[in-house]
């Protein structure tokens, strides 16, 4: 089985791509900076594009790499993404351009450019990486939420179109995770972190293997009838209707 992982370098990302490779998987990693792909160096089984996942470039290149090292491609994961925190109103055209560019259009290249090689598997999958950000509104984080929304919503049309040729789709939202995208946002404002535990019912952040153990799960043939859904993977905050902080287990 090869699939490709963007935003291999870091984060859920990479922990997805060593998931696969410790279980004797080909994985095709793609990030935009080359030394956070090094890692990738010490398996036989992968291989490495660097580029920008918001350009058509990039996402041919992606494919052809992996018809060409390993022959196929069974699976795609379309998990690269940036962070933004800030009033919409401090938000100028540049930079909405640009988190709708990797967080949002980066998906569509990405299924667009993958599908030919896809529809060639034996039981293709792909797994896009939005968040719950996607699947509520919040303060400060509007353009953020709003392209994470959008990737639940390509998702979605996705599997209604695709699902008919055989290609399963489905959508992962993790909650807070301690990856390399949050550690300067909570580093900054530690009040975030401590808000963010106190809502969580589990009463902590993810860590990055625990979310990619659900995309592994998703694009495997054990989930060979889950499609179209999108996966909440975020310690229970989205049961958490109102958002009211879960007792901590002392009773205070």
């Amino acid at each position: 089985m090869t699939t490709i992982v963007t935003g291999a370098g870091s984060g859920i990302g990479r922990a997805t791509a060593e998931l696969l490779l410790d279980g004797g998987e080909a994985v095709v990693g793609v990030d935009l900076d080359p030394e956070r792909l090094t890692w990738l160096d010490a398996h036989e089984r992968a291989a490495a594009v660097t580029g920008d996942v918001g350009s058509e470039e990039t996402n041919a290149d992606m494919v052809s790499e992996a018809l060409w090292h390993f022959g196929s491609l069974d699976a795609l994961v379309l998990n690269a993404g940036i962070s933004h925190i800030g009033p919409l109103e401090h938000t100028g055209p540049e930079l909405i351009d640009r988190i709708l560019r990797v967080n949002l259009r980066s998906v569509a290249l990405g299924l667009r450019a993958a599908l030919p090689a896809l529809l060639r598997a034996g039981n293709p999958a792909v797994v896009t990486v939005a968040s719950i950000s996607g699947l509520q509104g919040e303060p400060a984080m509007g353009l953020y939420a709003a392209s994470k929304g959008g990737v639940v919503n390509l998702t979605r049309s996705a599997a209604v179109e695709l699902g008919p040729r055989g290609i399963r789709v489905n959508c992962v939202c993790p909650g807070p995770t301690l990856t390399g995208m949050a550690a300067p946002v909570l580093a900054a404002r530690p009040e975030i972190g401590e808000r963010l535990r106190r809502n969580v019912p589990l009463k902590r952040l993810a860590q990055p293997i625990e979310v990619a153990r659900v995309i592994r799960f998703l694009i495997s043939p054990a989930a060979s009838f889950v499609h179209g859904a999108v996966v909440p993977v975020d310690g229970g905050i989205t049961a958490n209707v109102g958002q009211y902080p879960p007792p901590d287990p002392g009773g205070s």
